[in-house]
């Protein structure tokens, strides 16, 4: 069900731009370098696209044909798509978890979200790492003695993972909040 969410939030995003075939979304993950930082596949891709199109969330404008004989469809968002797609994308710039997995889709399409929620969802993030934090160093406080080296080690790189993920969303919040967010 996650997978699927992330891959309507894409295939709803890329369609914000223009009409496209699944074959062109797909084309403009990749060009994102979406697989950097996500496994959306072309099956989960081409099923989204096709359950977007039931729920009248996409709708087709024009079929073409292919050099090999077939024929592709060419897809458009609809209002109840657009509408769709913000929740998504909201949803997931509050959603709990690991950044990597729950911002780095989103950033993608941040010109296109409502900033005021976003800069409140950052600050939410921020929060919650810090709280990650300091409970690392707590742990690490009251257990360093008897930790084996392998584990201080981890714990390190966690509260480093931390402070590099604290810097990141302080510098999103400060460019969302000066309203230099903007498609390219």
């Amino acid at each position: 069900m996650i997978r699927l969410m992330k891959a309507e939030l894409y295939v709803l995003g890329i369609l914000h731009r223009g009409d496209f075939h699944p074959y062109e979304i797909k084309r403009r993950l990749t060009q994102a370098m979406i697989e950097c930082f996500t496994d959306v596949d072309v099956g989960t891709l081409y099923y989204a696209v096709r359950q977007l199109a039931e729920c009248g969330l996409i709708t087709a404008v024009a079929r073409q044909r292919v050099a090999r004989g077939g024929m592709r469809t060419v897809y458009r968002i609809t209002p109840r798509g657009r509408d769709r797609f913000r929740k998504l994308l909201h949803a997931q710039f509050t959603a709990e978890g690991d950044l990597r997995e729950t911002l780095y889709g989103p950033m993608l399409f941040l010109h296109l979200a409502d900033l005021n929620l976003v800069a409140q969802a950052l600050r939410t993030q921020i929060d919650r790492q810090n709280a990650r934090l300091a409970e690392i160093r707590k742990l690490h406080r009251r257990w360093v003695t008897m930790l084996p080296a392998g584990i201080r080690h981890l714990m390190q790189h966690m509260a480093d993972q931390c402070r590099l993920d604290l810097r990141w969303l302080r510098a999103v919040v400060a460019n969302v909040e000066a309203g230099r967010i903007r498609d390219t």
